[in-house]
């Protein structure tokens, strides 16, 4: 199916402005390349540096408090702790966008550790768009609302997790989108 193992990840942030806002959450799940099964997951919070310039919009939808990032471990700690839980020899899989990668390539500038993942990055996004296109909902908005996760989840009878938009939540959800795409596209 893919030549690697896929890291499925997803990250939450105190906004989308890369110059001002910071990663307070990442994690990701390791998709095996050939059974699409999880092998590996992980989740961390991380304690930013500049809390007062968070997005109030960002955090309604992360629902992220500080008194949840008081004890949180410092940036640099997470990265190192996520490079060795999955290693480097992965491709980076993100849903719909490049915030997750670019948030992440700019925490490893910033903690001044080298980012040795491949720039090559598989979307999940885009094969979604391709199956709801084989399905004709581009066309009919009324039956099908849109390209959210939420909305490609429900339509293909996935339960989504209460605790939606926390990162590993999100990145599970991914990963079983992935598999009911795969499957219908009988790859």
């Amino acid at each position: 199916m893919f030549n690697k193992d896929l890291l499925i990840i997803d990250v939450e942030a105190t906004g989308v402005d890369y110059q001002k806002h910071e990663l307070i959450e990442l994690a990701a799940v390791l998709i095996d390349k050939k059974t699409l099964k999880e092998k590996k997951f992980f989740s961390s919070f991380i304690k930013p540096k500049h809390w007062s310039r968070r997005d109030p919009e960002a955090m309604a939808v992360n629902n992220i408090s500080r008194e949840e990032l008081k004890s949180a471990p410092e940036l640099k700690s997470v990265l190192k702790k996520f490079e060795k839980t999955f290693g480097t020899n992965v491709i980076l899989s993100p849903y719909g966008t490049i915030m997750d990668t670019a948030m992440l390539r700019l925490a490893y500038k910033q903690c001044k550790m080298p980012y040795r993942f491949d720039y090559h990055v598989f979307d999940i996004w885009p094969l979604c768009y391709v199956y709801m296109a084989r399905k004709k909902l581009l066309t009919n908005r009324k039956r099908f609302s849109g390209f959210s996760l939420d909305d490609l989840a429900k339509h293909l009878k996935l339960n989504v997790p209460t605790n939606r938009h926390t990162a590993l939540a999100d990145c599970r959800l991914q990963a079983d989108v992935l598999r009911k795409l795969m499957k219908s596209f009988k790859v």
